[in-house]
């Protein structure tokens, strides 16, 4: 049942205040200590001047007044007789009464104006309550105290206010918090969704503190030499993690008393020095640490002391060596590129695979389309694609474009080499251990997709892990989610999901003999060759190949198998012109200098690729591209030990060789 003071609600105010004044009993307590049968402004003035530490006991110490001298200055001031007070009620509770006592019309003003602001903590008390007070107790302040009480008021009224922490329809505002604090956010929802949980917690927001990779509580825990792996399975064992129910979409609203814990956040952030003039005072990490160890609950600070952490220490770091993260957030493109965009990028970035490209169209305009309008067809991730083809034919520049076009930056990758999850045990590394085993909590997958669910995952050569590796991927493909033992279930429903194999470096001899192939390569070749007309029969060879290596059942959840073809001279020497336009940004970039090449360059780093490097392919390529890069180096230190620094470069072949020399030689 909802329960008012002075007709505000008692949610809206600040909880360590409540707890401080007993629900404003304690000004109840003080009109009847001075024999007043009213409880006026004065009186809750004293009351808060009593809380040690806090903003009025601040202002009476300053000015070296015991509140008590104001009490004492009123003691037998009387007052109107109970019950003639403006509007109170004589039943001890409700808008008109603290304690039993009746209420004078300009506290319970002072109280409505203060709500008015959304939060009532001391600060926004004592901002409507000082113009308040009533003549007698003026007279004393200013009389025989010396106070300015006008410097009072605008001090108060100065104070930054603290942060609304959340939106109209509950949910956390994020743009309140620092980039650090928004981490451990972050983390706290996908959290309690993966736990199935309708409502955060301060166990939760202890959980996703203990959780955030490199965050206050990982690097205090690090400094002071304490076990971080054995914390967080403590802070799953605090959230009852046991116990999952199904996995919650959308987002996920505080309980009031986180509520109360992230506004008392707000207020620690309000009172802090120089606020960012421009966004206001922001709640960092450090602040949610306060505020837990603040909270009259409680519940963080008996856990820390159970497990045996002294919390001064903890403090300590906190405000001493804590830096809260700086870096600004990824930068995305304002608008986003279209489906037509998209592919057009995909043909300029996979050359030598307008067969693939094709392909792709249509699994990008959909997942385009579907994430722009937060449509989901089904529960899958978004799309689960195996990658078939010859080492270097582009399968990994596949799956960095695909992050490109649908993510925004090549950087949204995640690459699981498969040859590192060969051994039985090598799940735990996959999806984390259970309690107590380690690997407990550190599975590769599970906080991958914890960290960031919206990117493409690749798992390089699937083929080469271990069956319980591929059982647990069969049901990400499947299902979309996969659970993690340390608790949550970690959804994959906006994830894209990239297979790669080659084949052909373990063919076996019998399928060799069957297939009349001994590598991928000549599969594919095959394949292309055959045309439409063959295709069927080329795929249907080409799927007993893959049922060598992989279950029906793991073929059956894979959207499509897009095949690759090897590259010749024409296609590498495109490869070779996009890797020396990389090459010559990143010189302008970071040296400030220009790269230009001629034709015959590019001729010249195709063909001993072809002819030097033919197993390699576009890696091939690259390399010989990265072998330009020591001339260009050793030209600008010449150059710069000769005091004539150059700001362009060019590359020729000269008698069979590329040779860097000046723009102008």
């Amino acid at each position: 049942m909802e329960t008012d003071i002075l007709g505000v609600p008692e949610q809206v105010f600040d909880s360590g205040l409540l707890v401080a004044t007993r629900r404003f009993e304690t000004a109840s307590a003080v009109a009847r200590e001075l024999g007043a049968h009213t409880v006026e402004v004065a009186h809750t003035l004293i009351a808060l001047a009593r809380i040690d530490g806090g903003r009025a006991c601040g202002l009476f110490a300053r000015q070296g007044i015991p509140p008590d001298v104001l009490a004492a200055g009123l003691l037998g001031g009387g007052g109107p007789a109970a019950g003639t007070a403006a509007g109170a009620s004589g039943n001890g509770r409700g808008a008109g009464a603290l304690g039993g006592l009746p209420v004078t019309a300009d506290l319970r003003a002072g109280f409505a104006a203060a709500a008015d602001t959304g939060y009532v903590d001391e600060r926004a008390l004592l901002a409507e309550l000082l113009p308040r007070l009533e003549p007698g107790a003026v007279d004393l302040l200013v009389g025989y105290g010396r106070v300015d009480l006008d410097a009072w008021r605008a001090e108060v009224a100065a104070a930054r206010p603290a942060a609304e922490v959340c939106r109209a329809d509950g949910s956390i505002d994020e743009a309140a918090f620092a980039p650090g604090a928004r981490r451990v956010l972050a983390m706290m929802v996908a959290e309690a969704s993966g736990l199935g949980r309708r409502q955060c917690g301060i166990a939760m927001l202890l959980h996703a503190l203990a959780t955030t990779p490199g965050g206050l509580l990982e690097q205090a825990f690090l400094f002071l030499r304490r076990d971080v792996r054995a914390l967080r399975e403590q802070t799953i064992a605090l959230t009852g993690a046991r116990v999952r129910g199904p996995a919650v979409s959308g987002p996920i609203p505080p309980d009031e008393p986180l509520r109360q814990t992230l506004r008392r956040a707000a207020t620690f952030a309000a009172s802090g020095p120089d606020p960012d003039p421009d966004t206001g005072a922001r709640i960092t990490e450090r602040d949610l640490l306060a505020a837990l160890l603040d909270t009259p609950s409680g519940l963080a600070a008996a856990f820390f002391r159970d497990i045996g952490l002294d919390l001064e220490r903890l403090r300590r770091f906190a405000d001493t060596y804590y830096r809260e993260p700086t870096e600004p957030e990824p930068d995305r493109p304002d608008t986003p590129m279209s489906p037509e965009e998209a592919v057009r990028r995909l043909r300029a970035g996979l050359i030598g695979q307008e067969s693939v490209v094709e392909r792709l169209a249509f699994h990008v305009e959909l997942i385009k389309r579907s994430l722009a309008r937060g449509f989901r067809p089904d529960d899958r991730p978004r799309a689960a694609l195996l990658l078939c083809g010859p080492s270097g034919s582009g399968k990994t520049m596949t799956a960095r474009l695909l992050a490109e076009v649908v993510y925004g930056s090549q950087d949204d990758v995640l690459v699981f080499e498969m040859g590192q999850f060969s051994a039985r045990e090598s799940i735990n590394n996959f999806i984390g251990a259970p309690p107590g085993y380690v690997g407990f909590g550190e599975g590769k997958l599970t906080n991958g997709l914890r960290d960031n669910p919206r990117r493409v995952f690749l798992f390089d050569e699937v083929e080469k892990a271990d069956a319980r590796v591929l059982d647990a991927l069969l049901r990400l493909l499947d299902e979309g989610r996969i659970g993690d033992p340390a608790g949550p279930v970690r959804e994959a429903h906006d994830a894209v999901v990239i297979l790669t194999t080659n084949l052909g470096a373990i063919h076996s001899a019998a399928e060799a003999v069957e297939d009349d192939v001994d590598s991928v390569d000549n599969l594919i070749g095959s394949i292309l060759a055959e045309g439409s007309t063959g295709h069927t029969a080329a795929s249907a060879r080409l799927r007993r190949t893959m049922e060598g290596f992989f279950r029906p059942e793991f073929l059956n959840r894979v959207d499509e198998v897009i095949l690759y073809s090897p590259f010749g001279p024409t296609e590498l020497r495109g490869i070779a012109e996009n890797g020396l336009t990389r090459l010559a940004a990143r010189l302008r970039d970071q040296l400030g200098v220009a790269l230009t090449w001629t034709d015959e360059a590019a001729d010249h780093i195709a063909t001993v690729a072809w002819r030097g490097r033919p197993e390699e392919a576009a890696r091939g390529v690259n390399r010989c591209v990265t072998a330009v890069v020591p001339g260009v180096l050793r030209l600008l230190d010449e150059a710069d030990a000769a005091g004539r620094p150059i700001g362009a470069v060019r590359v020729r072949v000269v008698a069979g060789a590329l040779v860097v020399g000046g723009a102008d030689d």
